[in-house]
């Protein structure tokens, strides 16, 4: 297919379902900020692009799949995710190379202990911590909606940060206990 082909072809079966690409990855993933959104898009357009567009049996559902596959990729890229998006994951259906079943069962108990000690946090290290780690917020923003100084922030970050690898530390090592007397007792027996 010469360039002329493929411009008219893109035009006809790709661009007229942006529109609902966007509404639907609006609806489905809650954390997605405007620019993610144009950058997934025209990082879809581009894959499009390079396709071989004569195996595309519908266009229109691989436009989607690849925008699917896309929001993977950045959320497994990114060092901050809101949990809101998070939560929106599973309704994506993403299929993650990296791990099976056990890796997902790991990773949400290690996030249910996340935030049992976000709960137990003083109010205001809770709040810095989830503005400036989970919502992705620049220290200079979290502070005006605290409406606090920077400074403060970055001490109620420390605290929390703090009590997180105290716990994380005390739940390690009553791991590494229990494994050790369980594999005494297999030994004794």
């Amino acid at each position: 297919m010469n360039r002329a082909e493929r411009v008219r072809w893109f035009a006809r079966e790709v661009l007229p379902h942006e529109g609902a690409v966007r509404s639907w990855l609006a609806r489905r993933v809650r954390g997605l900020r405007h620019c993610d959104v144009d950058e997934i898009i025209q990082e879809a357009y581009a894959r499009l692009w390079a396709a071989e567009i004569e195996r595309i049996s519908n266009p229109r559902a691989y436009f989607f799949v690849t925008v699917r596959h896309l929001v993977g990729e950045a959320l497994r890229r990114s060092r901050i995710v809101a949990i809101e998006t998070l939560a929106d994951v599973d309704s994506l259906n993403i299929v993650d190379e990296g791990g099976g079943p056990e890796r997902r069962v790991s990773g949400r108990e290690e996030l249910g202990r996340l935030l049992d000690v976000l709960d137990r946090m003083p109010r205001k290290c809770r709040w810095a911590f989830e503005l400036r780690k989970l919502e992705g917020c620049s220290q200079r923003e979290t502070a005006e909606r605290m409406e606090v100084s920077e400074n403060t922030v970055e001490k109620h970050l420390v605290k929390a940060l703090k009590i997180i690898m105290e716990v994380t530390s005390a739940t390690a090592a009553e791991e590494d206990w229990s494994n050790h007397s369980d594999q005494a007792r297999r030994k004794r027996r």
